[in-house]
């Protein structure tokens, strides 16, 4: 069984492991690689017509909030509301 990466845009959008033949089964203006040497390859990476890359990643150095910071804004929020229940 083979695996091959359907190209558009110079992006992998879908894998698919078959016995037939790609060129038969598809529409021909379809773009089909062989990927099965490369088990790694998935939706979403760059295919360049030679070399396939992964996506960079977007690490983000938000971190999440502490149980002891949410706490405190529950606190400020709860005085909101009690100032805003009490104009009423």
């Amino acid at each position: 069984m083979r695996t091959y990466a359907r190209i558009q845009n110079g992006i992998v959008a879908e894998v698919l492991k078959t016995d037939g033949d790609v060129t038969r089964m598809f529409n021909p203006a379809l773009v089909w690689v062989d990927i099965s040497s490369q088990a790694d390859v998935i939706e979403g990476w760059h295919f360049d017509g030679t070399t396939f890359t992964a996506p960079a990643t977007h690490h983000t150095s938000a971190q999440a909030p502490s149980i002891a910071e949410l706490q405190a804004h529950l606190a400020t929020l709860s005085v909101q509301i009690a100032a805003l229940s009490d104009r009423n």
